[in-house]
């Protein structure tokens, strides 16, 4: 009994000093949680990898208490929908999220732009500029006017009309310059840093970090219908960076890195069909195949596009073996160049592909069909020189005199079985092998 009472009481002390110190670890870890803030760095194009990245991060940071959220932004533009995820993650956060065209030289353009309105707190670094919101689209033509000076197709309009809608919303929302919003969508006007604060498009102009911390310092912001007082003077960075999955699928959600692999996937795979056995190319045109269609889930490809380009490669395919006077050739280029301009379409800069690409895939592709391909028809074309045909008209040797007009004969540095029509040959004639026969070869005297 004393035993067992013993046993009760020592558990029943383990569980009260666990309870006890987990509740005190738990108290030190949320006070030391309100004791940072997060930053982010969105950087390059806004794709859906660079969406999720942002999205969790400004979740997370909420979550792990932190006072507010810096999102360190650079970037041309890119996606609409990545985009709209951030800007939804921006408006639904409870702490405040600060987003900082930085370092100097950053850009916070197209999308980018639209991110800039929606943050609660608005800042540039010196050298920066922010604007060029106006949709594009290779599939749409926003240069044709009607008498009002609007775009001249229905689909157009429409487009051009949702955008406005949308970026006068988030300036009205967050209280900034709603004319200067629809005119960086309608005109596509950019603005200096210093130009964008005095037009009242953001609220702060921050050399640095530390700069921006100073400036923050006391500042109220409003979320929802709170109003937060920011304390930056004894807080630490937490640093959320991509992890080693988001940094690798993040590498191929560029349209210039899918539009590469999808050209060599298929110049790979050609060649293997042509040559079968040559291995690296296939490898190589299979693993681009795979990583094609993983880098299509983060940006819209147009099948269309594809088509065009795959019948463009058929097309410079057929000219190097049918005569066409170059007609097969013009037929091909045309198909690969408007492939290449729809294969991604999006209503923001960043998701189109460079004329300077295009141009510099239409020369590799040249190059290999007319090279490559061309050395390889020409090949099996020729007469077979290797293997047991290529042994034919060969010359060789008796090894040992042949008996009943059988024997053995040296070819290439091999023994092989043979037999002739002729009659007393002895070791170390000089032969010719005629016919290949399975295993056997026939020769003659030479």
């Amino acid at each position: 009994m004393k035993i067992r009472r013993f046993v009760f009481i020592f558990v029943l002390l383990s569980v009260s000093v666990f309870l006890m110190f987990s509740g005190k670890v738990s108290a030190d870890e949320e006070t030391n949680r309100k004791e940072h803030y997060a930053v982010l760095n969105l950087t390059g194009s806004v794709n859906a990898v660079s969406a999720d990245y942002t999205v969790k991060g400004i979740n997370n940071a909420a979550k792990g208490g932190a006072q507010f959220t810096v999102l360190q932004l650079d970037t041309p533009g890119g996606m609409m929908e990545p985009m709209r995820d951030i800007i939804k993650a921006i408006l639904s956060s409870d702490v405040p999220v600060v987003v900082y065209t930085y370092p100097k030289g950053a850009r916070a353009a197209s999308a980018g732009a639209f991110i800039m309105l929606s943050a609660h707190v608005a800042v540039m670094a010196p050298g920066t500029e922010i604007g060029a919101m106006h949709p594009v689209s290779p599939s749409l033509d926003f240069m044709k006017k009607d008498r009002d000076g609007d775009p001249e197709g229905a689909m157009e309009k429409k487009v051009l009309n949702d955008t406005v809608a949308y970026a006068r919303s988030l300036a009205e929302k967050q209280g900034r310059n709603v004319l200067w919003a629809e005119k960086a969508v309608r005109k596509a006007v950019s603005n200096t840093n210093s130009e964008a604060l005095s037009l009242g498009v953001v609220d702060l102009i921050a050399d640095d970090m530390s700069d921006l911390l100073r400036k923050l310092d006391g500042r109220k912001v409003n979320i929802g219908k709170r109003s937060i007082t920011l304390s930056t003077s004894s807080l630490e960075a937490e640093f959320i960076a991509m992890d080693w999955k988001d940094r690798f699928l993040n590498r191929f959600a560029d349209p210039q890195v899918i539009f590469f692999l999808f050209i060599i996937a298929v110049a790979g795979i050609w060649m293997e069909l042509k040559n079968p056995g040559m291995i690296v190319p296939g490898a190589l045109g299979g693993i681009s195949l795979l990583l094609f269609l993983l880098a299509s889930r983060f940006m819209p490809v147009n099948a269309f596009g594809v088509l065009l380009i795959l019948l463009a490669i058929v097309l410079f395919v057929l000219e190097v073996q049918f005569i066409s006077y170059g007609l097969l050739t013009l037929g091909g280029v045309v198909a690969f160049v408007i492939g290449s301009m729809i294969l991604f379409d999006s209503p923001l800069a960043g998701g189109r592909l460079p004329l300077e690409s295009i141009v510099a895939a239409v020369i590799f592709i040249l190059a290999f069909v007319f090279l490559v391909l061309r050395l390889g028809i020409k090949a099996h074309k020729e007469q077979v020189s290797t293997g047991a045909e290529g042994m034919v008209n060969s010359e060789c040797s008796a090894y040992l005199d042949f008996s009943d007009r059988r024997g053995k004969v040296s070819v290439h540095g091999e023994i092989w079985n043979a037999e002739s029509d002729e009659i007393g040959i002895k070791k170390g004639d000089p032969l010719t092998v005629k016919e290949v026969r399975g295993m056997l070869l026939v020769v003659n005297r030479k």
